[in-house]
Parts: C-alpha cells; sequence; structure tokens
C-alpha cells in the first residue's frame, strides 16, 4: 500500500498546552509533545491555501525533537481602564513570560488520503510548528510503501483517550470555516513508547518498513478519531 510521507523539520516548537491558560516567570507555558489534530488539520490548509474537508483526510503523524526548553517572550497588553472613548486609544504594559519549547523539531506526516505533495512542494502560505516564530526549515516527502496492522509500538504521537498513557486534555477534531470546534473530546498525549491494540475497524496503525516507525491513522470521517 502506497502513502505519502512529509517530514518537516525546524529550529523550535510550541503547542500550547489547553489546560493553562496563562503563564508567567516561574510558571512557563507548557507544550503538548506532539500537535493536536486541529493543528494538524490547520497546517495542512496552510500549506494549501484553501479549506481541506476533514471526511477525506486518513493521516497520521509523531513530533520527534532534541530536548525540551524553556524561553523567554514579552507581549503587550492593553489595559481596559485606561481606554480613551473620545481617541480610542489605551495604555498597553509589558508581560514577560517563560514558555516551553521542544528544540530541533521533527514532524513527520503519514497520509494515506486527502493530501498532496504538491502543497508541500509550494505552500501557499508560510508554515511553523506552533507559533509565528517556530517557522519550518525544511521540507522533505515522498511517496512512501507501508504496512498495515491493528497492533504496534508508537511514540511521541496524539492519540484518542482510551488508546494510550500519557497527559490527558481535550482539543476539537478540527474547526469548521466559522471557527466551530467539531467533535471535542480528550485526548493523549503519548510521549512514551508503548504497545497499543485497535479494536475498531475504522482505524489502523501504519509502518514504514524501511525505519520500523509506526503510525496510528487518524480517520477524520469517524469524529470520534
Amino acid at each position: 500500500m502506497q502513502a505519502l510521507l512529509i517530514r518537516l523539520a525546524g529550529i523550535t516548537a510550541h503547542f500550547r498546552d489547553p489546560r493553562i491558560n496563562t503563564a508567567k516567570i516561574g510558571l512557563p507555558s507548557r507544550t503538548l509533545h506532539c500537535p493536536p489534530p486541529c493543528t494538524l488539520h490547520g497546517l495542512l490548509m496552510a500549506a494549501k491555501g484553501a479549506w481541506i474537508e476533514p471526511n477525506s483526510l486518513r493521516v497520521g503523524w509523531r513530533l520527534d525533537y532534541a530536548s525540551v526548553g524553556i524561553d523567554f517572550q514579552t507581549s503587550q497588553l492593553p489595559q481596559r481602564k485606561t481606554y480613551n472613548f473620545s481617541t480610542g486609544l489605551q495604555k498597553t504594559a509589558v508581560s514577560p513570560v517563560e514558555r516551553e519549547y521542544l528544540a530541533f523539531p521533527i514532524l513527520s506526516i503519514l497520509a494515506l488520503e486527502g493530501v498532496e505533495s504538491e502543497w508541500f512542494r509550494r505552500p501557499a502560505n508560510p508554515l511553523s510548528l506552533g507559533r509565528s516564530e517556530d517557522m519550518i526549515t525544511e521540507r522533505v516527502f515522498q511517496q512512501m510503501e507501508i504496512a498495515t496492522s491493528q497492533q504496534g509500538e508508537i511514540a511521541r504521537q496524539c492519540l484518542p483517550l482510551g488508546l494510550g498513557s500519557g497527559t490527558i486534555y481535550a482539543t476539537p477534531l478540527y474547526f469548521e470555516g466559522n471557527r466551530r470546534p467539531v467533535a471535542m473530546m480528550p485526548r493523549v498525549d503519548a510521549r512514551q513508547k508503548q504497545q497499543i491494540t485497535l479494536r475498531d475497524a475504522q482505524t489502523t496503525l501504519a509502518t514504514l518498513p524501511r525505519s520500523g516507525e509506526t503510525f496510528y491513522v487518524w480517520n477524520f470521517a469517524a469524529a470520534q478519531g
């Protein structure tokens, strides 16, 4: 069976943990160790430059990286109490925060259906791994022969709740064109290698024979993942 393998490399990546709304010095904003489905869907649309019908997607992905670090950022926060209604102006205040980041990330996307290599050959928009400054610096894509199965060992992937162990969080499967979240549900951010077994005929695991990498394939047409 053939699939499209896309590898996107960068210097840093940050995928905000949705359980943490704010950050400050000494309490950094945490990062997930793999982008959730809605982020992956957004990245594909940025590359294509148009809406992608989620029901067409059968995609697996994993994120490898060298280490986890912390960087320092500042933002200009508007001071609502100082708003001047006659001029439409208000003061801002510098708000320094710390954020976790993943160093030297490589996002590997294995697309069985719904993705075209041309999107990444000439992406319509700049591509990033999370924040606007986490730009992708290298793109590699090729057609690969894969093997499918219902059990295998996976690592550093996002899974539906119940399949693996890791940090539990809730995100949409994707956002509709009007930004309405669809299929909001818990996920697992699986950081460790672990064996999983699938019992749903609508889901599958795909393995690259050359490298031995195994991907959980998200079937976006089945909203439960």
